[in-house]
């Protein structure tokens, strides 16, 4: 599987209990999950969403044209802006369909990695420049990451320095043959913004 599947934002969210027996590890999985859900819903609020998912829609629109949709000042936008940005809970960048840049190869490229040595293996996975996308996944392969090159020989390049990581098991690698859809406008988490309307409809009663 690549990114391109939503299976793969759910790697960030868990993390490896296999010395665990399974129920245990299901739990420990749900209440990380949970706390994961905790924190977010104590950091953003229904502002936050909507100028989320205005940007969603067009990663250009200027800090005017959101206070008006939103309904708040514009210097009240640029600063929550900076603070979702800072905490990296978007990023504004140009996203670019690879494939149609000329990268000739994109690699998925699936890792079966130690249970202990999982972590170790995504911070080694981090520091090689021409990997886009890493994700921790909940079941083997373990470790899943993304790769847009030009030519075989830096795949090659690439796969040695995956290959030399300690911890290790097995690579797996297949080719994207092309992209048939790729959406970054799916919106915010739906628990969210129920939570946001139902404080409101408290408020206003």
């Amino acid at each position: 599987m690549c990114s391109y599947g939503v299976g793969f934002f759910f790697g960030f969210f868990f993390r490896d209990h296999k010395t665990l027996p399974l129920g245990a590890r299901l739990l420990a999985e749900q209440r990380r999950f949970s706390t994961l859900r905790g924190n977010m819903k104590e950091q953003l609020d229904k502002i936050d969403m909507q100028i989320i998912r205005l940007l969603q829609i067009d990663g250009r629109m200027p800090s005017s044209e959101i206070a008006k949709s939103t309904g708040v000042p514009e210097a009240t936008v640029r600063y929550r802006l900076k603070r979702i940005i800072d905490r990296k809970y978007i990023q504004i960048v140009a996203a670019a369909n690879p494939i149609s840049l000329g990268f000739g190869i994109a690699a998925c490229i699936s890792i079966e990695a130690e249970a202990k040595m999982v972590d170790h293996v995504i911070e080694e996975l981090e520091k090689i420049d021409r990997v886009a996308y890493i994700a921790q996944m909940t079941s083997i392969p373990n470790v899943e990451i993304e790769t847009y090159i030009e030519t075989i020989n830096e795949l090659h390049d690439i796969l040695s320095e995956v290959e030399a990581i300690e911890g290790i098991m097995k690579i797996d690698t297949s080719f994207i043959r092309r992209i048939a859809r790729e959406r970054f406008d799916f919106g915010t988490p739906k628990h969210l913004s129920e939570s946001h309307n139902n404080s409101d409809s408290e408020s206003k009663s």
